[in-house]
């Protein structure tokens, strides 16, 4: 049977712009398909198809999982920051145990894709490895994508990211931080790996995206205006700042993943002066670092199956308190995200109508440019 996604749909009474919102009425579409147009759309925008592949898996990985970090990235193409002048990347002050990944300004993506490879690589071979990325303008996608495949090793991994500003301390309105996710997987159940993905911060900015797009508003207490006033608009937010998960403590937690990744692994560091979603230093300067840990269990144990089958015990007594079902995948709920959700989802998915028709679109262009391209060799021979 062919695995389909529910594309919702409704329509803003009267005259003026359709807007998409999740309703009951749906239409489905194959997730190859959906597949397809998402590589497409990638290639319209200019990036090569290896590159586009690798984006692709973790754009879908994520709309698999009911993650903000899926095909909404595309409703504003902008945001996915080709640059045309982007080179190959580059190994930088790399050891047995650690490396540091220039991305030269291509996708943040593939760097940190290609930082997987190389955490894997150092932690199997030495037992632990410390891999940084920047020189990146682009977001990674879904944390739990990278880590997972680290914890799929045999090994246990943490994975931060870092961004633009657009945080808020508490009792800011100027955005400093970036909305500095944190993953963290272990390896242990035989059904997958225990996986935490977080933001620190209480929405996201493609959560914000897609809450526009579904033409809803933002829960109290996730961002500010301008003014530094408490706002639900996701239009305001996105021209003031969002906030921290839980007050002080996650303004805290969000620092400290600041100094790992942009301050640790070569990113651009927060400066002086106002900033607020879409602009401070960090944006101009359009180098956001990521930083990968990983190490292996058996630097603590002899017969590694038996940390294993304590991790798997531990969640099996969770998932009997909580009514919940292994495997374990927890994910903050600052998006509306599941805090259960299976690790390999098969059943469907709901997507939003307004940001698959800028797919389409987008992928429909890349077919005519191909078709061109096409003739153009038929007729010249190059």
């Amino acid at each position: 049977m062919t695995a389909t996604v529910p594309i919702q749909v409704s329509r803003r009474p009267g005259p003026g712009p359709h807007v998409a919102r999740r309703s009951t009425d749906t239409r489905a579409v194959a997730r190859q398909e959906l597949n397809g147009l998402v590589q497409r759309a990638l290639l319209n925008l200019g990036y090569s198809q290896s590159d586009a592949e690798i984006m692709t898996k973790c754009m879908m990985h994520a709309e698999i999982h009911g993650n903000n970090q899926g095909i909404s990235k595309l409703y504003r193409p902008q945001d996915m920051g080709f640059n045309p002048n982007a080179g190959q990347l580059k190994y930088e002050n790399e050891t047995a145990h650690g490396v540091v990944i220039n991305g030269n300004r291509r996708s943040g993506m593939v760097a940190l894709d290609k930082g997987v490879e190389k955490a894997i690589e150092k932690a199997k071979a030495g037992g632990v490895a410390v891999v940084g990325t920047y020189n990146t303008c682009t977001s990674t996608g879904m944390l739990a994508y990278y880590a997972g495949r680290i914890a799929d090793a045999g090994l246990v991994a943490f994975a931060m990211a870092g961004s633009p500003e657009m945080v808020a301390p508490v009792g800011g309105k100027n955005a400093i931080f970036g909305t500095n996710p944190l993953c963290i997987a272990i390896p242990g159940p035989s059904d997958g790996p225990v996986i935490l993905d977080m933001a620190t911060a209480a929405t996201t900015l493609f959560g914000t995206i897609s809450t526009k797009a579904a033409g809803k508003q933002l829960p109290p207490g996730v961002a500010v205006d301008s003014a530094g006033k408490p706002t639900t608009d996701p239009d305001a937010a996105l021209k003031g700042a969002f906030l921290a998960f839980g007050s002080y403590k996650g303004a805290g937690l969000s620092l400290m993943i600041e100094l790992l990744t942009q301050a640790l692994s070569h990113g651009a560091i927060p400066a002086g002066g106002e900033a607020h979603v879409g602009s401070g230093r960090k944006w101009r300067e359009k180098n956001w670092a990521n930083t990968l840990i990983a190490f292996n269990p058996a630097l603590l144990w002899a017969d590694v199956s038996q940390y294993h089958a304590r991790v798997a015990e531990i969640c099996q007594h969770v998932c009997s308190t909580c009514g919940l079902q292994p495997p374990l995948f927890v994910l903050w709920p600052a998006c509306g995200e599941d805090r259960n959700h299976p690790r390999e989802c098969v059943g469907t998915l709901e997507s939003l109508t307004g940001v698959c028709a800028h797919m389409m679109a987008g992928a429909q262009q890349w077919a005519r440019g191909d078709a061109a391209r096409r003739h153009r060799k038929e007729e010249t021979g190059c």
